[in-house]
């Protein structure tokens, strides 16, 4: 096949190196140099040109009357139209050309040739990178339009919703994969956790469908549950007091509707601690003889609950040595726990990271308080000696990379922290300078007489501790 290639540029030398020896090439260029450059180094080149590729002349001596495909690749617009509009004249069966800029584009789509606009294919790329690089885009109809590819996260709100919520003039779904399967969806199809849904639109349509999906996700703590529990865990006003002031100043701050209070049946009744945060929330109270974790998950799914306030669990000698209750709690409930310390507002936020799925989900968490609250957040890494970790733990660099990655989905800055020695020393130690420390908990189990590192943090941390508890 015989080709004449207007442009010795970046495009060129990257077409050249895919080609195959069945291509016979003519390159047309101003640059001697980048025209014998190419030649030396693909054989498939048979003849140059040195001269201006807009010139008729010139492409006359190229022979493009014979040319199966003429390429305009420069990087001037107007040299590119030029030689389209010569090889539309010449009659030549394939032309393509780059088109750098828009005010170009009437005039070639006017001579009926392929175009590729490069710059809104990499703009397209940067920009879909800044915005949230896991939602994949791929430009269709030569640059008309675009489709996009769009995992559904456990906290979209377009789960369990039916495909017609997703309806739109600018773009239409054209297929589910999931479970390894392409389906290709009715609008009574049900979207759930784990789909990737696969959209096709205009261009420049991912905005429209950011907003509907990638910027829809739940505010904190709503993924989970639209009310609140708050458990009266304390016989002491002071300690009541101090408990329910964190909880509803945290409650003030996001969209719960409804808040649920769960007291022991002997407990007095706690109304007259909520007079001045009547008529900011409906409030109820349930009485319980247990307050054992399977009731308090029970009641958790039964009222919607999203969060969980608990001061720090009194714990008998016995049972400390054989169960770490506040995380054995913390993993029976569908939803996080909050343990209370009085230490609020939020301005500074510490999340203990080591890459578990779950510490990835309470830096993500951290991130969402970071917006309620404008506050700040740290992730650190804590090295352990090497006779008491093995060799083979992954380096805070690699770990941190994992945090960038995550603070440049959710466009939230966070600070890096790396210390060493005990994991519980050190994290107590810098919680001092924090009011909330929010903890991914992979386990509720621990071996005998061996500490529970979740475990011994939300007790001996100085700030109030957020769990995030899950297996993974």
């Amino acid at each position: 096949m015989n080709v004449i290639i207007c442009g010795a540029g970046r495009y060129t030398r990257h077409l050249l190196g895919r080609l195959g020896e069945r291509w016979r090439l003519t390159l047309v260029d101003i640059s001697e140099e980048s025209l014998r450059n190419l030649a030396q180094k693909y054989p498939t080149v048979v003849k140059v040109m040195v001269g201006d590729a807009s010139s008729p002349v010139i492409l006359e001596s190229a022979a493009a009357d014979s040319a199966d495909y003429i390429l305009a690749l420069t990087d001037n617009d107007r040299v590119n139209l030029a030689v389209a509009a010569f090889a539309r004249e010449k009659n030549v069966p394939h032309i393509l050309s780059l088109v750098h800029d828009y005010e170009f584009e009437k005039k070639f789509r006017k001579l009926d040739v392929y175009t590729i606009f490069p710059g809104n294919m990499v703009g397209g790329f940067l920009y879909h990178y800044l915005q949230d690089p896991r939602i994949h885009v791929l430009p269709v109809a030569l640059g008309y339009g675009e489709m996009v590819e769009f995992e559904v996260t456990k906290d979209n709100w377009v789960i369990g919703m039916p495909l017609s919520v997703l309806s739109s003039p600018d773009w239409r779904m054209a297929a589910v994969f999931r479970e390894g399967e392409i389906i290709l969806p009715e609008e009574e199809s049900i979207l759930e956790e784990g789909d990737r849904l696969i959209l096709i639109g205009k261009r420049n349509f991912f905005r429209s469908v950011c907003s509907v999906l990638a910027c829809a996700n739940m505010p904190f703590p709503m993924s989970w549950g639209r009310n609140a529990l708050i458990i009266f865990n304390s016989r002491k006003e002071e300690e009541i007091i101090s408990h329910l002031e964190e909880s509803m100043y945290m409650i003030h701050n996001s969209r719960i509707h409804e808040i649920v209070l769960l007291c022991h049946e002997d407990t007095p009744d706690p109304s007259p601690f909520f007079e001045k945060w009547k008529g900011q929330r409906e409030i109820r109270v349930l009485r319980t003889e247990k307050k054992s974790a399977d009731e308090i998950a029970g009641i958790c799914r039964d009222e919607n609950i999203g969060i969980v306030f608990v001061r720090p669990l009194e714990k008998s000698f016995l049972k400390s040595l054989t169960r770490p209750e506040t995380i054995t709690l913390a993993h029976s409930l569908p939803c996080p726990m909050l343990i209370t310390r009085k230490s609020f507002p939020v301005e500074k936020i510490l999340v203990p990271f080591n890459a578990t799925l779950m510490s990835e989900r309470a830096l993500e968490t951290a991130m969402e308080l970071t917006e309620i609250f404008n506050a700040s957040a740290d992730a650190v890494v804590v090295e352990e000696p090497d006779f008491i970790h093995n060799r083979d733990s992954i380096s805070a660099e690699s770990l941190f990379r994992k945090v960038r990655e995550l603070s440049h989905i959710h466009k939230t800055r966070i600070g890096e922290i790396v210390r060493q020695g005990n994991p519980v020393k050190e994290l107590s130690e810098l919680s001092a300078d924090y009011q909330l420390m929010v903890v991914g908990s992979t386990s509720r189990e621990k071996e005998f007489l061996t500490p529970h590192v979740g475990e011994l943090l939300t007790e001996r941390s100085l700030c109030s501790v957020l769990v995030i508890a899950g297996e993974g």
